[in-house]
C-alpha cells in the first residue's frame, strides 16, 4: 500500500475509497545478463554458471499516482518493474510485498523520491528511474543485504543508511556523489563491499575513529580525488581496491603504495594514459607543487647516474671494490626545498638555488 504518514490515516477513515490493484507479470525468464542483473560485485566480472540462474518476474509500465492504492504482487522471489511510473513510493510498497519475495529491482521509468522500510527483502536495485531523494525509515532492518542505486540525480549519502544494519554490499556507482562521510557508514558492521566508482568524488571523509571492520573491497576509481586520508588503515579487513582514474596526488600515492605493500592488497586495475601528469606504479598523479615534483625528478635522475657511475667503476677496477670518482646528491632542508650536488673527493660543488625556488 502506497501512502505517506498523512495519507495513512485518511485511510484509515475513508478506506472504503481504496482503490486495488493486483499486478502479474507480463514475461518471467532468466536473468539474461549476470553482470547488471544478479546481485554481484561488480570487481569481478566472472559470469556464475547457468545453474545459479534465476527466473524474474518482469511487471512493465506499473502506473501508480495516488497514495492510497492497496498493490497485490505476485508470488515470486525475484520482481523488477520495468519502466515503472510511481513518482513517490512510501515505505508500505516493501509491507505489501509478498512473503516469498527477497529482491526487487526498478529499472528505467519514473521514481523521484523512495522512502525505505522494513521489509523481508534481501536485495534491492534501483537504476536509470530518475530517482533525486532516497532516505531510509530510522529503524533498524537486519535483513537488506545489498543495496544498489545508479541514479545520476542522487547528490549525496541517502539518509540512514547506518540503519541498514544487515547490509554486506552497498553499491552507489554512477550517481553524481561530490562528498562522502565514511562515518555515517559506523553502524554497517557486515559492510564488505563498498562501490563509489564512476561520481564525482573530491573528498572521501572520515573521523580519527572511524572504522569498517568487515570492508575487503573498495571501489573510488572514476573521481576526482586527490587523497583519501587514513587509508587503508581505517579498511582493516581490505582485500581488494580499485582507485584508478582520479587526480591522486603523487607523494600520497606514493605514500599509500607502500601501506598496500605491507597489507598484501590487491589493486584491480591501471592507469595506462596520463598525458602530462606522472605514472606512479600505475596511478596516474600529480605533485600538488611544482617544486616536489622537480625534486622527485632530480632523485630519480642522480640515482641513475650514480649507478652508472659505480658500474663504470666496477669495470675499470676489474670488479673491485673501490670509491666512486663521483658521488650524486640531492640535500633536503626543513622546508622540502632540495639543493643538487656534486661531490669528488673532498670537493663539493652545489647549485646556487634550490629546486624549491619557482
Amino acid at each position: 500500500m502506497l501512502f505517506t504518514t498523512a495519507s495513512g490515516i485518511c485511510l484509515l477513515l475513508f478506506s472504503v475509497s481504496a482503490e486495488a490493484m493486483k499486478l502479474s507479470c507480463s514475461i518471467i525468464h532468466p536473468l539474461p545478463i549476470a553482470s547488471e542483473r544478479h546481485v554481484f560485485n561488480s570487481m569481478h566480472s566472472t559470469l556464475p554458471k547457468q545453474e545459479d540462474y534465476e527466473e524474474v518476474c518482469i511487471i512493465a509500465s506499473v502506473k501508480v499516482n495516488g497514495s492510497d492504492v492497496e498493490v497485490t504482487f505476485p508470488k515470486h522471489r525475484h520482481i523488477e518493474l520495468f519502466y515503472p511510473t510511481i513518482p513517490i513510493i512510501g515505505s508500505d510498497l516493501f509491507r505489501q510485498l509478498d512473503d516469498v519475495t527477497l529482491n526487487l529491482e526498478l529499472r528505467k521509468g519514473t521514481v523521484n523520491e523512495l522512502l525505505y522500510g522494513t521489509s523481508r527483502l534481501n536485495h534491492l536495485k534501483i537504476s536509470d528511474t530518475g530517482l533525486n531523494h532516497f532516505e531510509v525509515l530510522p529503524a533498524y532492518d537486519y535483513t537488506l543485504q545489498t543495496l544498489v542505486i545508479h541514479e545520476r540525480l542522487i547528490t549525496v549519502l541517502p539518509t540512514n543508511l547506518d540503519f541498514l544494519a544487515g547490509l554486506k554490499l552497498l553499491d552507489l556507482s554512477g550517481c553524481s556523489l561530490t562528498i562522502v562521510d565514511l562515518s555515517r557508514l559506523v553502524g554497517l558492521s557486515s559492510l564488505s563491499a563498498l562501490n563509489l566508482a564512476d561520481n564525482q568524488l573530491s573528498s572521501v571523509e572520515a573521523g580519527d575513529d572511524t572504522e569498517l571492520p568487515a570492508l575487503t573491497k573498495f571501489d573510488v576509481q572514476q573521481n576526482e580525488l586527490l587523497r583519501i586520508d587514513r587509508f587503508p588503515e581505517m579498511f582493516p579487513a581490505l582485500k581488494y581496491t580499485r582507485i584508478m582514474q582520479n587526480r591522486w596526488d603523487c607523494e600520497w600515492v606514493s605514500e599509500v603504495r607502500d601501506k598496500i605493500w605491507r597489507k598484501n592488497i590487491t589493486v584491480l586495475g591501471t592507469d595506462f594514459r596520463c598525458g602530462r601528469r606522472i605514472n606512479n606504479g600505475g596511478l596516474c598523479c600529480s605533485y600538488a607543487h611544482p617544486f616536489r615534483a622537480r625534486l622527485a625528478v632530480a632523485k630519480a635522475l642522480l640515482t641513475a647516474l650514480d649507478e652508472l657511475s659505480a658500474v663504470s667503476n666496477d669495470v675499470s677496477a676489474g670488479a673491485q671494490s673501490i670509491d666512486p670518482l663521483i658521488t650524486f646528491k640531492v640535500f633536503e632542508n626543513e622546508t622540502i626545498d632540495g639543493v643538487i650536488g656534486v661531490e669528488m673527493r673532498n670537493v663539493g660543488i652545489y647549485l646556487q638555488d634550490p629546486i624549491g625556488t619557482v
